[in-house]
């Protein structure tokens, strides 16, 4: 097993330990300019829960080469697991609206990573598996650091986490 696959291992599976249970009964909290309807707020809360389950089980799938179990994880994310199935048309023109042009182009690269994950999985490469992930999760820290610093305040600053009115 080369050096760099073996860091890969390592790595991922340090993120896998990340909680799902990060995103279940989150209280009300600002979205740094983006302002949803309750439920639509639910339905993307349900969203990261979906993706936040699937990003373990693609970190435990690649150190047990389930290439198969890592293609079809991806292509759930890929596709979305709630978000295009639930959402009524007013939800999806509220959506629109409401959503800043670089969150949409976050959102886009997000599933375009997915998918090259699951192009690398069918490959059967581990080295490129790794890659994709890091860079899945990678697009996860860029989207919460910009647009969820309240739900994730370790990406704010030391002088804004300890600045308090």
């Amino acid at each position: 097993m080369s050096n760099k696959l073996f860091a890969a291992i390592i790595v991922i599976g340090c993120l896998s330990a990340v909680p799902v249970h990060s995103y279940a009964a989150e209280p009300p909290a600002p979205q740094q300019g983006i302002e949803l309807s309750p439920d639509l707020l639910n339905l993307l809360r349900a969203e990261m829960r979906e993706i936040a389950a699937g990003v373990q089980v693609i970190a435990l799938s690649l150190v047990t080469a389930d290439w198969m179990s890592i293609q079809e994880t991806s292509t759930k994310i890929k596709a979305s697991y709630i978000m295009e199935k639930k959402l009524t048309a007013a939800q999806t023109k509220e959506l629109e609206q409401a959503l800043p042009e670089h969150f949409k182009q976050l959102d886009a690269e997000f599933h375009q990573r997915a998918e090259r994950l699951g192009v690398a999985a069918a490959a059967h490469d581990p080295e490129l598996v790794a890659f994709q992930y890091s860079r899945l999760i990678e697009s996860c820290a860029l989207c919460h650091s910009t647009y969820a610093k309240s739900r994730f305040p370790g990406f704010s600053s030391p002088a804004q986490q300890d600045h308090h009115h």
